[in-house]
């Protein structure tokens, strides 16, 4: 029998958002999706889950065409509550999005330059790299932002490293996203290896999808805006309101003390669904009276 000890919370905990395709003045995404109303209600989401966030990720297609109000929108949605969570808001551009537009509002700055920036959240190191392509819905990196990446990584962080960008470098099934998909998925590897990326968070596919590269894990958070019906024959590219999430992932030490173990994600709905508690309430109160050790005995324990 494995260990019946009680096993320790994660060291980081992020909550991964991607492609909520902003548009202001109430207009609606393709006619249909309120995309204020979306990012809020996800938002909303991530705070009444009572997780203690590192991090809020915002994972590229912040806007739907860059405008400036848009991104000064995003802002006024997104600021209240990282504030109130006492988490880093950390953010990267996507194909939809424009570089000057989104420098300008978001961090201050009037430049075409890719935003490729470090955060550091209590040893763990998040660095968010733009992969959309000048004119283009496909995605790369430069031979600088390679270079840049590569200075960066050359220097271990405590707890490791979480890559942000929005292009995944992983296969989809769509015929017609591998046209807009990420260019070199295979120099990124040779970047990566042997460094301490522990996980890849990406978006642009608006659906939750996994993978991995040169062994480190890619974890693609749904759109909040909308999603792909991957349920539809593949030629197709069909949008659905619903059933939009984000992604929860749980950073964990390793084993005898070693400070960089798993990675998990776990998928959250955006929507609100008719729910049930799956423990009572008598159940909850005496488990609270068991001692910690022996919780895992008692609870998995079957009963004739």
């Amino acid at each position: 029998m494995g260990s019946l000890a009680p096993r320790p919370a994660p060291t980081h905990v992020i909550a991964h958002l991607s492609d909520p395709h902003l548009l202001a003045g109430d207009r609606l995404l393709s006619g249909r999706i309120d995309t204020a109303a979306q990012l809020r209600q996800a938002l909303s989401r991530v705070e009444e889950s009572k997780e203690t966030f590192d991090a809020i990720v915002l994972s590229g297609d912040l806007t739907d065409s860059a405008d400036p109000d848009a991104y000064a929108l995003l802002l006024e949605i997104a600021q209240p509550v990282v504030d109130r969570l006492g988490a880093a808001l950390v953010m990267t551009g996507g194909n939809h999005d424009e570089r000057r537009p989104l420098a300008a509002t978001l961090f201050g700055s009037d430049t075409d330059a890719p935003q490729d920036r470090v955060t550091h959240l209590r040893g763990l190191r998040l660095i968010t790299l733009d992969s959309a392509v000048p004119g283009y819905h496909h995605g790369g990196f430069s031979d600088a932002q390679y270079n840049w990446l590569a200075t960066e990584l050359a220097t271990p962080a405590d707890f490791g490293t979480v890559l942000v960008m929005h292009h995944p470098p992983i296969t989809y099934h769509s015929p017609t996203m591998a046209m807009l998909d990420f260019d070199d998925p295979a120099r990124l590897g040779r970047v990566l290896a042997g460094t301490d990326v522990r996980a890849i968070l990406s978006g642009h596919l608006h659906v939750t999808t996994f993978g991995t590269l040169s062994g480190i894990p890619v974890m693609v958070a749904g759109g909040v805006s909308y999603v792909d019906d991957v349920g539809a024959p593949r030629e197709l590219m069909i949008g659905v309101d619903g059933p939009q999430s984000w992604n929860l992932i749980e950073l964990h030490a390793g084993a005898e003390g070693e400070r960089m173990g798993e990675v998990v994600a776990s998928v959250a709905p955006v929507a609100r669904h008719p729910g049930w508690p799956a423990l009572s309430e008598a159940v909850r109160d005496y488990m609270s009276t068991v001692p910690a050790d022996d919780r895992r005995e008692v609870f998995s324990r079957k009963r004739s």
